[in-house]
């Protein structure tokens, strides 16, 4: 495998988490095949959800990414911190090597500065691989490609919400948990962990610690300009 095809191999990986946090922007997921107490509880909660969120205009955290490989005993863990902004989003990986992530509007851009190389993608199109991307541009209703449940138990107010996601069709995940944790900032809850279990048997846990909302982040911080000694690849 040629070695920008492997970067863009883990750039597809990394943009796996990244998506989910994106949908999660735009919470809105009314449940489907449970029980009506069930679903009832479900909706319940996920309209707290997405009441939370709509009281956000830019969010900030620190994130642990851990990828469990299947077949290997090793973890492959990256570290960095994020950045949203309504719309907009910076992705700043420090460790293991410096990576950028950079979503505005309809495209976004993956930049390594070691390698010298972007690669650069629109949101939307027919790929499964975009579809929590075109969730961010509003192309996309969550109600349309998952199903949700509790993953432990309906929550009590206070509590931690734990829900699974099962999606309807094929997007390279057989199910996602998502854990959201209260926040006396906003009287409501903020995303605290997402793991995705992956097809090929991975399973993929994105952490985030020292949250903070509404600091009021420049539009700036998301805008990127190509530097001219890199190489630029368009992916799908």
């Amino acid at each position: 495998m040629k070695a920008s095809a492997l970067r863009f191999y883990k750039f597809n990986r990394n943009n796996n988490v990244l998506g989910i946090l994106i949908f999660l922007w735009g919470f809105s997921l009314p449940s489907t095949g449970l029980a009506k107490t069930d679903a009832e509880a479900v909706q319940k909660v996920v309209a707290h959800v997405h009441a939370s969120y709509e009281k956000i205009n830019d969010l900030q955290a620190d994130f642990v990414q851990t990828v469990e490989i299947d077949g290997f005993d090793t973890l492959y863990v990256s570290k960095g911190k994020v950045f949203i902004k309504k719309g907009k989003m910076l992705w700043d990986y420090v460790e293991p090597g410096k990576q950028m992530i950079y979503v505005n509007g309809s495209g976004f851009q993956f930049y390594v500065p070691d390698h010298k190389q972007v690669i650069r993608s629109k949101v939307g199109g027919q790929s499964d691989a975009h579809l929590p991307l075109k969730l961010l541009s509003g192309l996309g209703r969550l109600d349309q490609d998952f199903e949700v449940s509790f993953e432990i138990e309906a929550p009590k107010p206070g509590e931690a919400v734990h829900l699974k996601l099962l999606p309807k069709k094929g997007m390279g995940v057989n199910q996602i948990v998502i854990t959201l944790i209260p926040s006396e900032e906003i009287k409501g809850v903020v995303i605290d962990q997402v793991v995705l279990y992956e097809q090929n048997g991975n399973i993929s846990t994105s952490t985030f610690e020292n949250v903070q909302i509404n600091t009021g982040l420049e539009d700036t911080l998301f805008d990127f300009k190509i530097p001219e000694d890199v190489e630029v690849i368009d992916g799908p």
